[in-house]
Formats: structure tokens, sequence, C-alpha cells
């Protein structure tokens, strides 16, 4: 970093809202490179915006997926709209004028905004891989945990803490806000002791957050491979049963009868078994035997050859059934894939910025450091394109909303024309 610019970030505090807009920012870039800028900004605005407003109607209105991972996303797009709303705007007009226009009261509430809703997505994100994992490996737990005062409860803890840990930065007492001329943009900037909390939001803002996303899809991998592998077996386990004699998928007992020859019969067991004691009448003569049974059927002999095909199915699609409730389902796991998408698209859009800003005494070459905003900003506009996308319970919502839309048009249009 030159002695002059840093001459300037460290008198931009005591300048005039002018002085502060005479400075020029974004020295030597190439003019088509901050007008592609200024038009990215605008096209995310134009996406995000509506999309965000779109995402939140239709997953508040849609009572299929009212549950605690449809409030998170609620939660994540308004943090997406705000930042569309505020600071999308800010950053398209710096990139048109090549400064900064707004006064200080923006430049500080500017990266204040960015911070604060950047760490409330990435804390949202992981609420939501905490809320599959506990469904998932915790599913007892996971009713009790994820009622609906709880949710709101870690919702308002999130919004506390993402802005809460940039006070001390607005109150100057750990760096401050300001205008930095390296990057072009205001920023967080070391203070007057020469100390910058960057390095650590860094780490509780992004690094913790993201290796505790990483453990937890790492433990759910594992639990749902686990669960695929005994579902396998179990598969691979049938045909060798298919070979052996009816008396392994029924248990065959004697019977003797007073006063007539012993005979066979089978017990076809049921799922669950309590020990009882049953009596068999039989031309009002009885004997009493002991058994495991709930609702068993007793057979005759001559009916087990009857059905030996069907109760082989009947017991595959029983033990089956068990080991599926183990199991996500389809749209558990089409869920589980989007908040992936969701996670690795945030990494990729935010990381670069990051390191940019990490290295602030690199002085950044134009592309990169343009590339990087770009990427940032386009986090707030994507994820709205990723409901539609990956998410066919989504896709619904935002069907059932328009449908509604156009339900309530048609009845406006009938009420002013009647016949």
């Amino acid at each position: 970093m030159s002695l002059q610019s840093e001459v300037f970030v460290n008198a931009s505090v005591r300048l005039t809202d002018a002085q502060l807009a005479s400075l020029d920012l974004f020295k030597g870039y190439p003019d088509g490179l901050l007008k592609f800028a200024t038009a990215s900004c605008i096209i995310f605005m134009l996406v995000g915006i509506p999309g965000n407003i779109i995402t939140i109607v239709a997953l508040a209105r849609y009572e299929k997926i009212r549950n605690a991972t449809a409030i998170f996303i609620m939660n994540l797009s308004c943090s997406d709209l705000l930042f569309c709303c505020f600071n999308l705007p800010l950053a398209a007009s710096t990139f048109h004028r090549q400064a900064w226009v707004h006064g200080h009261l923006l430049c500080k509430m500017f990266p204040l905004t960015r911070y604060a809703l950047v760490a409330n997505s990435l804390f949202t994100v992981l609420s939501i891989t905490i809320n599959r994992y506990v469904m998932i490996a915790h599913p007892k737990l996971y009713t009790k945990l994820y009622k609906k005062r709880n949710i709101i409860i870690m919702i308002v803890f999130t919004w506390m803490f993402s802005f809460g840990i940039m006070i001390p930065i607005l109150l100057e007492k750990y760096g401050r806000f300001g205008l930095d001329l390296n990057i072009g943009s205001c920023s967080i900037l070391n203070d007057y002791k020469n100390r910058s909390p960057k390095k650590f939001l860094f780490l509780t803002a992004f690094i913790l957050p993201c290796i505790a996303i990483i453990l937890c899809y790492t433990r759910i991998f594992f639990i749902v491979r686990k669960a695929t592998k005994k579902s396998l077996n179990t598969h691979k386990q049938v045909p060798n049963q298919e070979e052996s004699s009816s008396a392994d998928l029924s248990t065959s007992i004697s019977v003797r009868v007073t006063g007539e020859t012993s005979c066979n019969y089978s017990v076809e067991p049921i799922n669950n078994t309590k020990t009882s004691s049953r009596n068999i009448f039989t031309n009002d003569r009885s004997t009493t035997f002991n058994m495991e049974m709930s609702d068993n059927i007793i057979r005759h002999p001559e009916d087990i050859g009857k059905e030996p095909s069907r109760l082989r199915r009947t017991a595959l699609r029983k033990s089956m059934a068990l080991l599926k409730m183990s199991l996500p389902s389809r749209k558990d796991r089409r869920l589980g894939t989007m908040i992936i998408a969701i996670m690795i698209t945030f990494c990729l859009c935010h990381l670069p910025i990051t390191i940019i800003k990490m290295l602030r005494e690199i002085n950044p070459y134009p592309v990169p450091n343009i590339i990087a905003y770009i990427l940032l900003y386009l986090s707030s506009s994507i994820n709205p394109v990723i409901y539609v996308v990956m998410s066919n319970e989504y896709r619904k919502a935002y069907k059932n909303l328009f449908k509604r839309r156009k339900n309530s048009l048609s009845i406006n249009k009938i009420h002013c024309n009647p016949k």
C-alpha cells in the first residue's frame, strides 16, 4: 500500500462528505471492467429483490413444507433481500461514479451491514445443517428441539450475534469502518492502534461455521452409508432364505389332541411377539400349549405349501420397511443436496473477497478485485435460482403462489365485470 493511500485512509474519518467524495477510487481500472461490475450489480438487484420476496411469501403460504428448514430458508432470504436492497445500490453507484459520494454515515453502515448479513447468512446455513443432522442422527430429539418457540430463539440469536460482533468496530474499540482506497470500497480498517479485527472475524464468522457444517455433513454421510449397507445386505440374504424350507418362515409345532392322533400345525409369526397361553378347541376336546405369538396365524400343513412365495414377499416387505425408516427419503436427499449446493456456492462467492481483504497490504490487481466483488454480490441473488432448480417441493410452493394469484385475479375480474 502506498504512503499517499495510507494518508488518505487515516484522514478520511476527519474529512467532510464533500472531501470524501472527491477521492478517486479504482485508479487504473479499465472502464469496461467497471461498467461490467455496475451492470452486474443492477442485474443482481433485479433478480435478487423479487426472487427473495417471492421465496419468503411462497414458503410462508405453502403449508406442505412449513417446517424448520423452510423457516430457516425464509430467514436466509430475508438476509439476502436486505443485502440486495441496501448494499447493491451503493456498490453499483460506487462502480459507476468511481467515488464514494454517500457520506461518512453510509460509509460506516455499508460495511457493517455487509459483514453482518454475510455472517447471518452463514449462521443460517449452519442452523439448517444442524437441523438436518439432528433429524437423521437423533430423530427422537428432533421433535423436542425444533418447536416453534425454539426456532424463533435460534433465528433471533443469529441476527443478534451477527450484528453484535460489529459493535466494537462501530465504536472504534477494535478496528473501525471507513473508506479503503486500496480496494475501492468502504470496509474495515485498522484502528488508531493499528489493530484489525478481520482475522478474528474470519475465524469466528467464517472458518468455525464452515468446519461445523463439514463435520455435520460428514457424520450424515456415514450414517446414511451405514444404513444403505444394511439395506443391501438384507437384499442379498433374501434369495438364500428362499432356498430354505418353509419352516424358516413359519414355526411348526406339534399338538396332541385327546383321543386323536397327533397332527402338525404351522404358526406364522408376525413382527411383534408376546408370550401367551392359547387354547385350541377341537370337537369339545382341548389341549393347552405355550408359544411365542401376537396375532399369529395357525395353519394346517396342507395350506403351507400353497403360499410360500407370498410369505417370503411379506417377510421381505416388512424387513425392508423397517430399514427404510432409518434411511432418508428421496425428498430428504434432494433437500440435503440443495443445502450442500447453497453452502458450496456461499463459500465460492465469499472466499475470494475474504482473501483479498485479509491480504490488503498487497495491492490487488483490477480484474481479480472486481471479480471478487461480483461473486460476493452474486451470492445475494443466486439462492432463489438454486431453490427452483434443485427442489421439487420449492417449485411447487412457487407454483402454488402464482396459482393463487391467478385465481385471485380471475375472481376480481368476475366481480368487476358481472354479466
